[in-house]
């Protein structure tokens, strides 16, 4: 997908193995798919636990909860100016699995590409791209399974860009005699799983302990100097620079015994069980659309819920709020023999209450 800049929205969602995945880039007139008016966001409203006092004035305040959000497009499909044929006469995931990807070279100057070999006429291209247009809202790759999600990304002004989670639901086309000259009007909606603005760029920390000579290197950490040289990291600062509370996810790779991680001053969260080798990993995922614990072995996956201790703390409790804060690893050695220890991968988006 082209750089996005001001005005641009990006939908997307991973493919499966029997449906395409979608990268479809609209907002700006460029795309052959732009917006009508501005997009409008709309909060749900909230779930709050007030309850009546008995026998008395006034009420008590209840623990309230945050849901979602509703963004809604007015668009419209241009062919008049011969906007972009995205995929020409092939189907859209035929060069990869993503509805709204295609070739540079049929993409128009405006949107990195060079000029368009295929032209079509006004009103073939505007029937084809709202037939392109409901099958990437149609999200045949997400709606199937209980908690997938698509993503949402809107590049505002200066360049920056955030995301949400949810999927798109409604899809309207609307009548119009423009139709015949290459213009049909579209209304369309996306449901998003919270009300929070995610940073479109994941952050990363990694923490490792025992290393030898010959095991490869990873970002951040030093090179090896010579045979039996080690290091270790077991410590971090996670700085979540966002406005609200964000949920990260958490890799545990092996070799290691009950691996532990602790955010000091938010919560700790540890596995009884041992990961005997570098490749397999247990994968802690709290977030909404997830709140799993897999584990991943010789391409197979695997839950492992009931390995967390009764010390953790439920996967709904496993946010971090904005701020700095300390991570640490800690482990017992594993039981096969090894010159390498375990490594641990966090990995979360800043959050934020607006674009």
């Amino acid at each position: 997908m082209p750089e996005m800049v001001d005005g641009d929205w990006s939908l997307g969602y991973s493919a499966t193995k029997i449906y395409p995945g979608a990268d479809l880039l609209f907002g700006r007139q460029s795309s052959g798919i732009y917006c009508l008016s501005e997009p409008e966001v709309k909060f749900s409203d909230g779930d709050f636990g007030d309850a009546d006092l008995p026998g008395e004035d006034g009420i008590r305040m209840g623990r309230d909860y945050q849901r979602s959000a509703t963004v809604t497009f007015e668009l419209g499909v241009d062919g008049v100016d011969q906007a972009v044929d995205r995929h020409g006469d092939m189907q859209p995931w035929a060069g990869g699995p993503l509805i709204g990807a295609w070739p540079t070279a049929t993409r128009p100057p405006e949107l990195g590409g060079s000029v368009r070999t295929t032209v079509r006429k006004p009103y073939q291209w505007s029937s084809d791209g709202v037939d392109m247009l409901r099958q990437a809202w149609r999200a045949d790759s997400v709606r199937g399974r209980a908690g997938g999600v698509a993503w949402l990304r809107h590049t505002t002004v200066g360049g920056r860009t955030r995301m949400l989670y949810g999927r798109p639901r409604k899809f309207a086309v609307g009548s119009s005699r423009l139709t015949r000259q290459g213009y049909t009007p579209v209304v369309c909606d996306f449901v998003t799983i919270d009300d929070r603005f995610y940073d479109a760029t994941e952050s990363v920390e990694e923490l490792w302990a025992l290393r030898w000579l010959g095991m490869p290197g990873r970002p951040g950490r030093p090179a090896d100097a010579g045979p039996g040289l080690n290091d270790s990291r077991k410590t971090a600062v996670i700085k979540q620079k966002g406005r609200v509370a964000t949920y990260p996810y958490v890799r545990v790779y092996g070799p290691c015994k009950n691996p532990k991680l602790t955010l000091v001053g938010l919560w700790e969260v540890q596995l009884s069980m041992e990961i005997k080798s570098t490749s397999d990993y247990v994968q802690i995922d709290p977030r909404p659309f997830a709140r799993s614990v897999m584990f991943y072995k010789d391409g197979s996956s695997s839950s492992v819920a009931d390995k967390l201790t009764r010390s953790s703390p439920r996967l709904a409790e496993m946010f971090i709020p904005p701020g700095q804060w300390t991570a640490k690893l800690s482990y017992a050695n594993a039981s096969v023999p090894t010159t390498t220890g375990p490594r641990m991968e966090i990995f979360w988006r800043d959050a934020y209450a607006w674009w």
